[in-house]
């Protein structure tokens, strides 16, 4: 797949990761369709942003299951 033409400035990371991290870069991106490894990541930054700020205003993470039952997870 070619690389798509970049409309803001970038920089480049290079990661060390084990292999079991990045097999699960690897299922993320086919699961979700993502374009790269990066994507993932970027996505999962904009999430951890998320919940980071969610915690700094005092707010939970309540998990709601099929069947109506709920449990809180603890943000750390």
């Amino acid at each position: 797949m070619p690389r798509l033409a970049k409309n803001h400035a970038t920089s480049r990371l290079n990661l060390e990761m084990g292999e079991s991290a990045r097999q699960k870069l690897e299922v993320l991106r086919d699961q979700t369709e993502a374009n790269s490894m990066s994507e993932v990541i970027q996505r999962a930054l904009a999430v951890y942003e998320f919940l980071h700020a969610e915690k700094a205003k005092g707010n939970s993470l309540v998990i709601k299951n099929p069947g109506g039952g709920e449990k809180e997870v603890i943000l750390l």
